[in-house]
């Protein structure tokens, strides 16, 4: 006979179907239409990130939307009064993990379990995960978990496989194992990985929420202990103190005696399970009206066409979503220019295109920071590339983008054109130093090297050799020079953010 579910539980997990469907249809939507939500919008660990990037340089990370904040802000109210209780009523990446276990135990009639003593040691693995995300984030300035996020790679699936492995292949590979092992190991994602479960964790070191076991009804039976999908031992615990608990309140639907023996508190008062899921969910959709009221919660941003017009327009808003049309209508170019200057065949492309489909009409890899360069070449404008920063000077010139565009197209030095597709242009007095050793190859600071950069870009923006930008980089001198460097990493086992200090110094 099944085993009747609570209508609590009921609830829980009709909470979880509905933010997981919203999740996913949004994200459908982003690679279908324009102005709608990518998966980053909707992460709240991007909250985290763009926080550290305001304040190490007063911007937003690319991607990331003051929606957000917000969200990060329900989260941190969350954590404090109720614990993980995001975790376990509202995360879309928990809701499917959960959908998986759930096929897991129909499918091999058990629930497995990871040894205690290894099961202690991997619950630290997810902290040490936090702080290096923190700190590249912080040095890079960049959204640095997107490429080996799986829930981003899941966000992009309706985008295609191909394009998923091209840009989350680590996502995905981990999106892969994460669902498999939910069928095996309840959470695992949760318990062991996940950097958002790792920040809750901290706050559930303080939370007002608390589960409390009366041991004089309880009868020893342990199963609150076995549906708890955090493998907490309740049964043995006065009160439930671990940062591990989601809120899931299974232990105390799952207690045959009937008599309150878990008991949810709340400042140390017993309150009902029905208060709990009101109170959670209250917080917050509560966060999300407010940011709603403020102007806040906005998951896509003003269009480039709305600053154009508000006179705040910049190279650095134009995004993967963006099309090429949109592109030359706001910075007011010529559109065919445009695509000569990015080096892309304007015959294989239609106006409409998003720039993030631009690879797959051109037949080869294109990303949209392509696009910005070379714009940014035509307007005479600074740019770094993405993950740089222009000049301080440059500023007031990125403010005004559509006058720049008004300018004759001579004001971009014309020996740069060649390399603005993807390399910037390096202004003469900062190349004058180059030298043909690795020694003499000076780098400006506002140079920053990208992974779409090839060794020969490098060279040419540097008036260098390319002997030299292959020393100065550390690679072996056979290295080929017309290959994207991001697509050399395996083969010469380093890391963008390595190469990137190492070419620095």
């Amino acid at each position: 006979m099944a085993k009747k579910i609570a209508p609590i539980q009921w609830a829980r997990r009709i909470s979880l179907g509905i933010f997981f469907i919203a999740v996913t249809t949004l994200t459908v939507l982003h690679q279908r239409l324009q102005n709608m939500p990518s998966i980053d919008s909707l992460d709240p660990f991007g909250g985290i990130e763009t926080v550290l990037k305001y304040l190490a340089s007063g911007e937003l990370i690319k991607k990331i939307m003051p929606a957000n904040i917000v969200l990060l802000v329900a989260i941190v109210a969350l954590g404090i009064v109720l614990s993980r209780f995001f975790c376990g009523w509202i995360c879309a990446f928990g809701a499917l993990q959960g959908a998986f276990g759930w096929l897991g135990k129909k499918l091999f009639k058990r629930r497995f379990t990871v040894p205690p003593k290894v099961d202690r040691v991997l619950r630290w693995l997810k902290y040490p995960i936090l702080v290096a995300i923190v700190y590249f984030t912080w040095t890079t300035g960049t959204l640095i978990i997107r490429p080996y996020d799986p829930l981003a790679a899941y966000g992009h699936l309706s985008a295609g496989l191909a394009a998923v492995w091209a840009e989350f292949s680590v996502g995905f590979v981990l999106l892969v194992l994460t669902l498999g092992l939910s069928m095996f190991y309840e959470r695992a994602f949760c318990k062991y990985v996940c950097p958002m479960g790792a920040v809750n964790a901290i706050l559930g070191r303080i939370p007002l929420f608390r589960i409390k076991r009366e041991s004089k009804t309880c009868i020893s039976c342990s199963k609150c202990d076995h549906v708890c999908p955090m493998n907490i031992e309740v049964s043995t615990a006065d009160k439930v103190t671990s940062p591990e608990c989601i809120g899931c309140l299974e232990c105390v639907t799952a207690c045959p005696t009937k008599k309150k023996t878990p008991v949810p508190t709340i400042a140390g008062k017993p309150v009902k399970l029905w208060q709990v899921a009101a109170l959670g969910l209250g917080i917050y959709l509560g966060a999300m009206g407010i940011g709603a009221l403020v102007g806040k919660l906005d998951f896509v941003g003003p269009s480039l066409t709305e600053k154009a017009k508000e006179g705040s327009l910049k190279v650095e808003d134009i995004k993967g979503s963006s099309t090429w049309a949109q592109v030359a209508e706001s910075f007011g170019v010529e559109l065919e220019r445009l695509f000569r200057e990015a080096k892309v065949d304007g015959k294989l492309v239609p106006p409409d295109t998003k720039l993030k489909d631009t690879g797959a009409l051109i037949g080869r890899e294109f990303e949209a920071d392509e696009a910005r360069i070379a714009l940014a070449a035509m307007l005479g404008i600074p740019y770094a590339g993405e993950g740089g920063t222009a000049p301080a000077e440059a500023a007031p010139a990125a403010q005004t983008a559509p006058e720049a565009a008004a300018k004759p197209a001579a004001t971009a030095p014309a020996q740069a054109a060649p390399a603005a597709t993807k390399a910037p242009a390096v202004p003469a007095a900062s190349a004058a130093p180059a030298a043909s050793s690795a020694a003499g190859l000076v780098v400006p600071a506002d140079f920053a090297l990208e992974g779409t950069m090839t060794i020969k870009d490098v060279a040419a923006a540097f008036g260098a050799t390319e002997a030299a930008v292959i020393a100065k980089l550390q690679l072996p001198a056979d290295a080929p020079t017309g290959t994207p460097l991001r697509d050399m990493k395996d083969t010469y086992g380093y890391t963008m953010p390595a190469l990137k200090e190492r070419f620095a110094k």
